[in-house]
């Protein structure tokens, strides 16, 4: 395995050789990209990185109640497949969040499995693997599909392809209540790509209010005020078990590490310092 991450928004402050040359100089050994071109993929490579995923565009087109946008969401994930495997990457990364939040996950479904087997298929033919991450999309809705073992089942029964599997990020699972190493009992082959991500919970907030959240406060970001996702250590992960169940099943790819710890992420220097601390807890287990 490798640890690698995805590119926070204040790293954008440096230019990208200078990110890579950061990133390798902090022991990473790969890194996600938002799209894949001739220059980006050159320049990660140069470096010594190999790359992690690149996003798949147009996923909410994909899964629209409009017939127009769903064709113009097919080409454009295509168009992205095809420069992908163009510039030699083989993992894709999305997630599937409706356009209107409050359309029910079963109606979504429906539109998903007429839309998606094709962009699958194509991605099969091109020697690419798209990795579906579990979050739930945004409250009160919570309408993303794939964010369940019971989504999952149906999902994988509708797409068999290999192309199609998992970025199994830990930190949804954990605060939607589904225990994580008994999903990769269930699940862990189909794992593509890992995000490293924990969450953690604080009792005194879920005593103000419960799950229900704040009334007279705004949550930190990236929470909803009883709980909140971390770097890996800081919350209720058992990376050495996780890393461990992973092993047990085949996957040797990319830990990538998704910040999203509200504490590292004002500046580039924060987000840098929670990349290195990420990087330093999972280096004890990835091997």
């Amino acid at each position: 395995m490798k640890i690698g991450f995805r590119i926070p928004g204040k790293a954008r402050e440096l230019g990208f050789d200078q990110l890579c040359g950061w990133a390798v100089r902090t022991g990473f050994g790969s890194v996600d990209l938002p799209s894949a071109t001739a220059e980006n993929t050159a320049i990660a490579r140069a470096a010594g990185l190999e790359i992690g995923t690149v996003d798949l565009p147009a996923t909410r087109d994909l899964i629209s109640a409009d017939p127009a946008k769903q064709a113009a969401g097919a080409e454009a994930c295509k168009k992205s497949i095809a420069a992908a495997a163009d510039n030699g990457c083989t993992r894709m990364f999305c997630v599937f969040v409706p356009e209107d939040h409050s359309r029910k996950r079963r109606d979504t479904f429906e539109t998903w499995r007429s839309t998606f087997p094709a962009v699958a298929a194509y991605a099969e033919e091109r020697g690419v693997r798209i990795a579906m991450e579990g979050w739930p999309g945004p409250g009160p809705y919570y309408p993303a599909l794939g964010c369940t073992p019971e989504m999952w089942r149906a999902m994988f029964e509708a797409v068999p392809s290999p192309a199609f599997g998992l970025n199994f990020d830990p930190s949804h699972l954990v605060r939607i209540g589904v225990n994580p190493l008994r999903a990769l009992d269930e699940f862990g082959s189909r794992v593509v790509h890992v995000h490293g991500k924990d969450t953690a919970f604080d009792d005194e907030r879920l005593y103000e209010h419960g799950n229900l959240g704040p009334t007279f406060r705004k949550p930190v970001g990236y929470s909803e005020s009883w709980w909140r996702y971390t770097i890996p250590g800081e919350g209720l992960v058992d990376w050495c078990r996780l890393i461990g169940r992973l092993e047990d099943h085949g996957f040797n790819d990319v830990v990538s590490v998704e910040l999203e710890d509200y504490r590292y992420n004002e500046t580039w220097s924060l987000q840098a310092d929670g990349l290195a601390r990420s990087h330093a807890h999972l280096s004890r287990w990835v091997r």
